[in-house]
């Protein structure tokens, strides 16, 4: 089946996010990355209960997160749960 176009603008913390992540986990390209993790979602259909609401966010807020997010993968450290939600809280230091 053919690939529908639909555009998508990232801040550039989070698309260079995006084109890291992309790189190191063998990715051809950010957009195999996306999709990549679309399917990953599905597969799951687990919550969004850390992403969702920063959706919300006010933009600068979103590109604070963005920032520490850029800085976590550009050291190569991934966080879950309770350390994650102190770093985002300015808890802790990157």
């Amino acid at each position: 089946m053919a690939s529908s176009v639909r555009s998508l603008k990232l801040p550039p913390d989070l698309l260079d996010v995006a084109e890291k992540r992309a790189k190191s986990l063998g990715y051809p390209s950010w957009s195999a990355y996306v999709k990549g993790l679309i399917r990953y979602d599905a597969l799951c259909q687990g919550p969004h209960s850390i992403t969702l609401p920063w959706a919300n966010l006010p933009l600068p807020e979103q590109d604070k997160i963005d920032a520490k997010l850029l800085k976590l993968t550009e050291n190569g450290i991934g966080v879950r749960g309770q350390l994650l939600k102190r770093i985002l809280k300015g808890e802790d230091k990157l």
